[in-house]
């Protein structure tokens, strides 16, 4: 296997944490690769150009963070941290709260990168914060009920966190107090540490 990965992105790290968290052996698997630099053999391994991108023993590949984490931990970890999410409507229902709270956050990033073109939106840019803020007090709403589960709930959830406190720092999550007890229940896993964005 091969896994294609920007250290800067959320959905990379989920892939990355999973890796580590199925004890599969990431030094030979993961290949650090920017988007931008349409490198021909990435490019033939997912035609969006975009990272993550699990390239398989078979040739195949396979792309979208979800899938990729789903797939590693369904072959190669028994299927344990999809397991407390697959079959809880609620849980699934929070699980794309993160996603769609990610989404938002890298589309946020990127309209930052646009002002230096002079080319930003504030209308989309006012948006996304909105909804940012608004998605983080449910969050914290929501994060509570599962306890101290870990899940690939609990992945999306540290790795949408932890690319607010690295992009955007300016929408302190920290001040939902049971976000921040998520945080810190979970983000002491080697996993996690081991993958910090830069």
């Amino acid at each position: 296997m091969k896994l294609f990965y920007s250290t800067a992105s959320p959905y990379a790290r989920a892939t990355r944490i999973m890796l580590r968290e199925a004890s599969l052996d990431f030094s030979n698997i993961e290949y650090s690769s920017h988007p931008f630099d349409n490198e021909p053999d990435f490019l033939q391994t997912n035609p969006l150009g975009k990272v993550p991108c699990l390239l398989l023993e078979s040739g195949e590949s396979l792309y979208d963070s979800e899938v990729i984490c789903q797939y590693l931990d369904s072959e190669h970890n028994e299927g344990k941290l999809w397991a407390p999410v697959k079959d809880n409507w609620q849980a699934r229902k929070t699980y794309s709260l993160v996603s769609g709270l990610l989404d938002t956050s890298v589309a946020l990033q990127q309209e930052k990168m646009r002002a230096a073109e002079a080319l930003e939106s504030l209308f989309w840019k006012e948006r996304f914060i909105a909804a940012l803020e608004r998605g983080a007090k449910e969050l914290s709403r929501l994060l509570p009920l599962y306890g101290e589960m870990w899940s690939l709930l609990s992945i999306n959830s540290l790795c949408l966190l932890d690319y607010l406190s690295f992009r955007h720092p300016e929408l302190d999550w920290k001040q939902h107090s049971p976000l921040l007890e998520h945080y810190k229940l979970h983000s002491i896993r080697d996993s996690f540490e081991q993958t910090a964005p830069k």
